[in-house]
């Protein structure tokens, strides 16, 4: 499943690797800006550990969250045409919110750190995702099946 694309395997795990590495050292230093530097030290192993699910791990269960909320909203959507013709299935928009609250979860107890020190971990990993997955697409994209597009009338 994972390597059914058209580009190569090494490639992809090359990627993976550098992907894991670079999040590996953003977690590191934001782990030593807001706790301290024993704190870093120690949990290194679960560092590295939960970089390697954030890289991989996060797209697969995002994939299969936006799934079942697809396959929830299109019912939805479905029942609200059949009354007036006036449904979209919006509840696909939720899978960044339940992937953000996974990588929120994954960050408190992987690392044990307070949970207003992990929020800013998880914010500050969303956005380095959102900027290594847009920079190297084909860490997520073979996954992802479902694009969202809302067009508006």
């Amino acid at each position: 499943m994972i390597f059914n694309n058209d580009s190569e395997p090494v490639f992809f795990i090359i990627w993976l690797i550098l992907a894991t590495i670079i999040v590996a050292l953003i977690i590191y230093i934001v782990v030593i800006l807001l706790e301290s530097k024993t704190k870093a030290s120690d949990k290194k192993f679960m560092i590295l550990i939960l970089a390697f699910l954030i890289v991989l791990i996060l797209p697969i269960v995002l994939n299969a969250v936006t799934a079942v909320l697809a396959a929830i909203g299109d019912a939805l959507a479905d029942m609200r045409n059949a009354i007036d013709d006036g449904g979209r299935n919006y509840l696909i928009l939720l899978s960044p919110v339940i992937g953000f609250l996974f990588l929120l979860f994954l960050v408190k107890y992987l690392i044990d750190i307070p949970w207003d020190h992990a929020i800013w971990v998880s914010l500050l990993l969303l956005f380095i995702l959102y900027v290594l997955f847009t920079l190297v697409p084909e860490l997520y994209t073979f996954i992802f099946e479902y694009e969202i597009v809302i067009t508006y009338d």
